[in-house]
């Protein structure tokens, strides 16, 4: 962690840390070329996240991830194709009605 603003300066920076672990990347000089995915989504966006986007980085987030883990899980369970969409939908809505 003590190195973690040199990740500002990469083409694609992967976040798994918990909650609040990394905000101090808030003040990282962020490339607006760098592809920021931050696996976090509550609280949404991490302070890491806004400040990428800030900085005019792409930003990914965990909802995405737990959206294509989602449609996954259920094809596998089921042996049907999944409402990827009606899914998607449900979980915005979800996470908006926080």
């Amino acid at each position: 962690m003590d190195r973690a603003e040199e990740a500002a300066g990469h083409d694609v920076v992967i976040s798994t840390a918990p909650k609040g672990a990394v905000d101090g990347l808030a003040t990282a000089a962020w490339r607006p070329s760098t592809v920021v995915f931050d696996v976090v989504y509550d609280p949404w966006p991490t302070a890491l996240a806004e400040a990428a986007q800030r900085a005019g980085c792409t930003i990914v987030n965990g909802l995405d991830m737990l959206h294509a883990q989602g449609v996954l899980q259920f094809q596998l369970f089921t042996g049907l194709p999944a409402p990827a969409e009606a899914m998607r939908s449900a979980l915005v809505a979800a996470r908006q009605a926080q």
